[in-house]
């Protein structure tokens, strides 16, 4: 891909729940939508070319859970490790400069992006999207928030120091990608 093609689209996805009981059709609803919309519609109008617009994504990065403080996050698909990794060093960089605030626990600085791979087979937004053989960096906290589907899900459970040293590490993240020195 030529460097002045690459652009970025925000994706804000609705209707992840199910209405009833999580199944393959009662879950990810926007992401269901969007995946098969896309996977259907030819990126030129009228060629014998075969791309649609789902075959242009490079990488679709999914952000979910973010904003408690003391996240885990680890690589969990292969084909994306490389991307996982400019995260990693994104992350040292800041913080070896000490543009990174400590963590609000107090606990002494660790990492949020952990020199691991799982699989944790996580049902979320990326599903439909890796199916079809989108390659997916899915930046999710392992284990999720304490207060995750509780009613203590809100805004007092934000820790906006973590927000602010998570927002710099996906700049640098989004400037690299974009070949953009930093």
């Amino acid at each position: 891909m030529l460097q002045s093609n690459i652009s970025l689209q925000f994706i804000f996805f609705d209707g992840e729940e199910a209405f009833k009981e999580w199944s393959d059709t009662d879950s990810l609803y926007g992401a269901r939508h969007l995946a098969q919309l896309w996977g259907n519609e030819p990126y030129t109008r009228g060629t014998q070319d075969r791309t649609t617009q789902l075959d242009r994504i490079d990488v679709l990065v999914l952000l979910d859970l973010l904003g408690a403080p003391d996240p885990s996050f680890f690589s969990f698909f292969p084909d994306t490790s490389s991307w996982y990794r400019v995260l990693i060093n994104a992350e040292q960089n800041l913080s070896s400069r000490g543009q990174l605030e400590r963590y609000s626990s107090g606990r002494p600085q660790q990492s949020y992006f952990k020199k691991r791979s799982m699989y944790a087979g996580i049902e979320d937004d990326h599903v439909p999207f890796m199916k079809r053989d989108v390659p997916v960096l899915h930046l999710i906290p392992y284990p999720f928030p304490s207060v995750w589907h509780k009613q203590s899900d809100n805004l007092d459970a934000i820790d906006f120091t973590t927000c602010e040293n998570l927002n710099k590490i996906f700049r640098v993240f989004v400037a690299e990608y974009l070949h953009l020195r930093v």
